[in-house]
């Protein structure tokens, strides 16, 4: 973990004056009212990397960070904003209620949550409430499958799911049935988040809640991730396939699960500019 935090924050160190240019970050805005019981001062924050007119697209993209559902925050991406806003999109990265604080469900409604306020105001900053997008890394990847394909997320929110098109970046848990049942070492942490129920296991895994809709879906995986990974990552692709949806997979190369993430560091790096051009067709 401490030689990941370097490298992002040479990386920083690096891009922050070239990126800086091109947007302007609008940092720690609730997306949840503090009026509401369950508010969270620290983790109902979301940080918008706005591009500034000349380089805008209009599209907008929500990053969900990973942690095993019970570590992670928004302010260890920035350099994800910084790439991704410097190549025109609206990016929003958000944070939400870990483990033990939270179940999967309140979990994954925090997420819907943050895009259903994306919806409702992005356009202030730029980008558009009809071009949304979103992606995730390891646990946060399956968080954005799971508010696509468990409606019950955003219908608690009160608006329709806007997502257009979701980026699942080495993607942990789309199929945590298959993981607990196993009984992998080591898993005793997943089951406070996801309980010791078989039933609740499959409820939570976007593998067996998937069903035709209109969100396009690009899936990459690293060569050399955890089998877990990427045996998950290529089953939800061929589910999405067989019940009819936009899908593409791509395995890249050699790379370990932390370092897929770390691909997006520069606004010039090849996979993020493949992410890019999926995002604006």
């Amino acid at each position: 973990m401490l030689k990941i935090l370097i490298i992002v924050l040479l990386s920083l160190l690096w891009s922050w004056p070239v990126y800086a240019r091109h947007y302007k970050v609008h940092k720690d805005l609730d997306y949840v009212k503090f009026s509401e019981k369950d508010y969270d001062k620290i983790r109902h924050k979301l940080d918008v990397y706005a591009p500034k007119e000349k380089w805008a697209t209009g599209k907008v993209m929500v990053f969900i960070h990973g942690g095993s559902w019970d570590t992670g925050n928004k302010k260890l991406y920035k350099f994800l904003g910084h790439a991704f806003a410097a190549n025109g999109i609206t990016t929003v990265i958000i944070n939400y209620r870990l483990s033990p604080s939270a179940k999967y469900e309140g979990i994954a409604y925090d997420c819907a949550r943050a895009v259903a306020w994306v919806k409702q105001n992005i356009s202030t900053y730029g980008g558009n409430p009809n071009e949304i997008y979103v992606a995730g890394h390891s646990a946060g990847g399956h968080l954005a499958a799971l508010i696509i394909s468990d409606p019950s997320f955003f219908d608690k929110t009160g608006i329709k799911n806007p997502i257009k098109g979701c980026i699942l970046n080495d993607s942990f848990g789309l199929n945590m049935y298959k993981y607990l049942e196993h009984g992998y070492d080591g898993d005793a942490t997943f089951r406070v988040t996801f309980t010791n129920s078989p039933v609740v296991w499959k409820k939570a895994s976007p593998f067996f809640l998937l069903q035709k809709n209109s969100v396009h879906y690009y899936i990459m995986h690293g060569g050399k991730t955890y089998p877990a990974v990427f045996g998950d990552s290529e089953d939800f692709h061929k589910k999405n396939i067989e019940v009819g949806n936009s899908s593409e997979i791509h395995t890249v190369g050699r790379k370990k699960h932390i370092g897929m993430v770390l691909l997006f560091f520069r606004k010039h790096n090849k996979e993020v500019k493949k992410v890019v051009e999926f995002i604006k067709r």
